[in-house]
């Protein structure tokens, strides 16, 4: 699958202490035509985020030392706008989880139960292009 062309210049992050699931976005998603960056740690992504601003990141919850939410939370605090997406990719779809992401900035939750090969398009529609 490819995505559109408007999409292609499209600059992706994907933050999860999972190295085998990072590894595996970075392949579909650059399959897919993105350009795309992963981090290990709440940390790691702070810093790349410093350096360079993705248009999404796709943000694990549950990370030891710096969760998900709360870089969600200091990514919100340097770029208070809706860019970038911030779309929280976890396993836990307690209400709790999804209230909190949202009142600390993201803009959506999808669970990882949704197959992998499917985020690109999911992206896609995310991204608006």
């Amino acid at each position: 699958m490819t995505i559109n062309s408007l999409c292609q210049n499209s600059k992706i992050l994907v933050v999860d202490d999972e190295h085998s699931l990072v590894n595996l976005c970075l392949l579909i998603f650059e399959q897919a035509g993105y350009s795309v960056r992963g981090a290990f740690s709440g940390k790691q992504a702070l810093q790349m985020v410093g350096d360079e601003m993705p248009d999404l990141i796709l943000l694990d919850v549950m990370m030891p030392g710096m969760d998900g939410i709360e870089v969600c939370r200091r990514i919100r605090q340097l770029e208070p706008a809706q860019r970038p997406y911030i779309l929280m990719y976890t396993a836990d779809d307690r209400q709790n989880t999804k209230t909190e992401s949202l009142n600390a900035g993201a803009n959506d939750l999808i669970s990882k139960e949704t197959p992998i090969f499917d985020l690109p398009q999911k992206i896609q529609t995310y991204l608006n292009c």
